[in-house]
């Protein structure tokens, strides 16, 4: 969260309390692998700040977006899914009991010097990743930058396109609803 605070500093912004908390909810949430609705955001919020209205959240997760603290993803037939723009820091105290503090990679914007399938730093350190939904179930999963290189090179070859990962999510089957149910004769 301190990378996110400094760089929403560094872009001339405040840091108003409802930007500090919506950031604190969505750092917990990277770090327990979740992806927040804007709704589910405003539902975390509430119960740590009840004073801060759910507009002033969706009006949060906006100019945090476009200052680019906050990155969105849009998911197949469910809501846009918030995080972390920037890598989270040390671990901070669950917003919700039983919230996992395992630390997980922000996204950086291709603009900063990312490839098709994913960001890097000045240092080339990978940053981003890239999201895929299960059509049945719904369960988003985060995959590694370089999973989509290959077909991102392709296309760029073929085409001249560029493909850009980090704002929608793939769809396809887990492993779990791909297997035989028991129920169901082939």
């Amino acid at each position: 969260m301190a990378a996110a605070l400094s760089l929403l500093r560094s872009a001339g912004e405040r840091v108003t309390p409802a930007r500090h908390v919506v950031l604190r909810v969505l750092d917990v949430a990277d770090r327990g692998d979740e992806h927040l609705s804007a709704e589910q955001i405003g539902q975390r919020v509430a119960a740590l700040e009840p004073s801060i209205h759910r507009a002033t959240v969706y009006r949060t997760l906006t100019a945090l977006t476009d200052a680019g603290v906050l990155a969105h993803v849009h998911l197949g037939g469910s809501a846009t899914v918030y995080h972390l723009a920037a890598p989270p820091t040390a671990p901070v105290e669950p917003v919700e009991p039983g919230a996992s503090a395992k630390p997980r990679a922000g996204m950086l914007s291709p603009a900063e010097g990312g490839t098709a399938s994913g960001a890097r730093d000045p240092s080339g350190e990978d940053r981003a990743h890239a999201h895929v939904q299960c059509a049945c179930c719904g369960r988003v999963l985060d995959v590694a930058p370089q999973t989509f290189d290959d077909a991102a090179a392709r296309l760029e070859e073929d085409l001249g396109f560029i493909l850009d990962t980090s704002h929608a999510a793939l769809l396809g089957r887990c492993a779990e609803c791909r297997r035989p149910s028991p129920l169901v004769r082939p």
